[in-house]
């Protein structure tokens, strides 16, 4: 055989060359299509985790044509099989193992056309169970619907109701014959109240949820008391005084809830006023990482400081702190009656301080402070006790006399010759004299 085949060589290579570009050929082929391959085969082939659903009936469900099972929409599997098994259409499905751990004890499936040439799909509902679905198990048929067909709804309609049908859509076409712009505009006005009637119905399914959970709480509470009438009657006293209870404190209730709104304003305040601390705190914070970081070098150095200063505290100031500890009891005696006297110093000092900053205020204008006339009357001081003066050691003054006071003096004088004398012998103005410069007279 060597020798034929070195004899026939670049035959023997032009076999090998077109074995090889029809294997590439075969696999290139293979490798579009979309069909799962079993995980032995090399390049191909992947680990699967293999599942079964019964569906009456699988109608157009075809495997190896690409049909897939899709979750959210989004492609996990493919369809590999379909038995008949006592009247109901077995699926095998061959699932990507990074998703089967999505599929649930309760997963739902729905076979539903992808195109209008009924090209299926299978839709799972993963389900909401906390138990994972086996491998190889089957999903009953409780748990599926298949795809209804137009013909099946109209099948199931009797004779008169197909014709009243018919004509009904007749008269459609006819009313609805060149109007399929405002159609359109008709339905799509619809879609807000189908998106709230859709929020509706989700809220009255959890309504409805939650109202079966209280039923079977409450179912079994009474279970519960029935067992022994002792203490349901137990709990009925202590319903009572609870009730009993809140209807005492009805007022204190209401006055709650009359502050309720007060409270409520304030808290949303704060909550804004902290989201605007939050707000300075993150870049604030972002900032101090630079800070932190460095702080962090530092640490070493601390800590050996920390470790050095362990030994003085012990040997130097813990003795210390013992001898000091009986004098400063004594001290502690001595002030406290310190303390009073000390706040009576402090008043003192402050209401000086008071004296001295309106003795040594000057307001604004022409009008000068007290301490401006505090020279002038130190001057005046001095010469009132003067005593190198011609006249002597006398005591000087000035006295102020009004027109008024002229003429009342020199009324009282008259009829008295000494203080009359008195007058002019001191050189008072007479009244004749000031009158006329008075300017309030």
């Amino acid at each position: 055989m060597i020798k034929a085949i070195r004899d026939r060589l670049k035959d023997f290579i032009a076999v090998v060359v077109l074995l090889v570009i029809a294997l590439a050929v075969t696999g290139l082929i293979l490798s579009q299509q979309q069909q799962p391959y079993p995980e032995w085969i090399p390049f191909l082939g992947d680990e699967r985790f293999e599942l079964k659903a019964e569906f009456e009936p699988a109608q157009a469900v075809t495997p190896g044509q690409g049909q897939t099972v899709n979750i959210a929409g989004v492609g996990v599997g493919d369809i590999t099989e379909v038995d008949l098994d006592e009247g109901a259409a077995v699926v095998t499905m061959a699932i990507r193992e990074e998703y089967a751990p999505l599929i649930r004890s309760d997963a739902t499936m729905l076979l539903r056309p992808r195109t209008g040439l009924q090209d299926m799909t299978v839709e799972v509902d993963p389900g909401t169970s906390t138990t994972s679905v086996e491998e190889g198990s089957t999903i009953p048929l409780s748990q599926t619907k298949p795809n209804v067909q137009p013909d099946q709804i109209l099948a199931s309609l009797d004779g008169d109701t197909r014709a009243y049908l018919q004509l009904l859509l007749s008269g459609a076409s006819e009313g609805l014959g060149g109007r399929g712009k405002q159609l359109s505009a008709g339905l799509r006005r619809f879609e807000p109240l189908g998106r709230d009637l859709a929020r509706i119905n989700g809220e009255l399914a959890k309504r409805r949820e939650n109202i079966s959970r209280a039923i079977t709480s409450f179912r079994e509470l009474a279970e519960a008391l029935a067992s022994d009438d002792t203490r349901l009657a137990e709990f009925v006293v202590a319903q009572n005084d609870v009730l009993g209870a809140f209807a005492d404190q009805e007022a204190a209730l209401r006055a709650s809830l009359q502050e309720l709104p007060s409270t409520l304003r304030t808290t949303r305040s704060a909550l804004s006023a902290s989201d605007r601390l939050a707000l300075e705190l993150g870049p604030a914070s972002r900032d101090l990482i630079p800070a932190a970081q460095a702080f962090a070098e530092g640490q070493p150095d601390l800590r050996t400081f920390l470790s050095d200063t362990v030994e003085p505290i012990r040997e130097q100031i813990r003795p210390f702190t013992r001898e000091v500890r009986k004098p400063i009891k004594h001290l502690r005696g001595a002030s406290k009656s310190l303390g009073p006297t000390t706040q009576a110093t402090a008043r003192s000092v402050t209401d000086l301080n008071r004296l001295f900053n309106a003795w040594a205020y000057n307001p604004q204008g022409t009008e000068e402070g007290f301490l401006f006339w505090t020279a002038w009357l130190n001057h005046n001081t001095n010469n009132i006790g003067f005593l190198q003066d011609a006249h002597g050691p006398l005591p000087r003054g000035i006295v102020l006399q009004s027109c008024a006071t002229a003429i009342l003096a020199e009324a009282l004088a008259i009829d008295r010759p000494f203080i009359w004398t008195l007058q002019r012998l001191t050189n008072v103005p007479e009244s004749t004299v000031i009158c006329p410069l008075d300017a309030a007279g």
